[in-house]
């Protein structure tokens, strides 16, 4: 199989756990960029550190669904993880034949919803680290009171855009009040890209959620159903469901 007609150098691949060991309530995912691939490996590198010392959650042997957009279509593969070469580069081995879609767009809203980020130069682990204290935390008969600012955000079940007047960070954690009367949404969202608005002093810049519970997913689909009215497809995107479909 000539996988290295759909994943070229540099070309972004979206990793999503898909092991047999992973939490099921957690929409686990991660996104690397293209640095070789053949028919019986594939190296990729982050935009940002997967560890730093601390227990990892990554391990040979673990299995991936990853997806990518090549020739103006979606295709997938199922992949496992063979090496974790540095902090930022790991190397999978292709599993099986590769099968393409047809992508579809999530639905959004543009919405002013209480907010909280808080970026950090930490690594993926650390990040997660802190998201399940957090979610934890959030589920307590009194969870705390966090500090959340009403903010205009572009927001869909697979992510979110929103104006930032600091430098974004690779990562961030994000906590979001959808004023449904249930507890604020937390997760763990990367940078995916980022447009200066010299004028206005201020970075819009899109994220993707990358560590979320599946429960949240389904609120957030929910809300933006509310508002744009319809059925949205949220939930059933190829890039939004860890396990393979045909």
């Amino acid at each position: 199989m000539s996988y290295d007609r759909y994943f070229t150098r540099g070309q972004n691949v979206f990793l999503i756990n898909i092991s047999e060991e992973r939490d099921a309530s957690v929409f686990d995912s991660f996104t690397g960029r293209v640095v070789f691939c053949s028919d019986d490996q594939l190296l990729l590198k982050t935009a940002y550190r997967l560890y730093a010392g601390e227990v990892l959650g990554l391990k040979p042997g673990m299995q991936f669904k990853l997806t990518t957009e090549a020739m103006g279509m979606g295709v997938q593969i199922r992949a496992e993880l063979i090496e974790l070469i540095s902090p930022e580069e790991l190397k999978l081995r292709p599993l099986g034949e590769l099968s393409v879609y047809q992508r579809r767009q999530s639905s959004r809203a543009v919405l002013s919803l209480p907010l909280l980020l808080v970026p950090q130069k930490s690594s993926l682990a650390a990040f997660q680290r802190e998201w399940k204290r957090v979610v934890q935390d959030l589920q307590k008969p009194s969870p705390p009171r966090l500090k959340l600012t009403s903010t205009a955000i572009n927001l869909s079940v697979g992510g979110f855009g929103v104006n930032l007047s600091t430098e974004p960070t690779h990562l961030t954690l994000v906590v979001i009040d959808l004023q449904d009367e249930k507890r604020p949404v937390c997760a763990v969202a990367e940078l995916i890209w980022r447009k200066q608005h010299h004028e206005q002093q201020l970075t819009a810049c899109g994220h993707r959620f990358v560590e979320i519970l599946k429960e949240d997913q389904e609120r957030i689909a929910t809300l933006v159903e509310k508002v744009v009215g319809g059925r949205t497809l949220g939930t059933k995107q190829r890039e939004l469901i860890d396990r393979m479909e045909p």
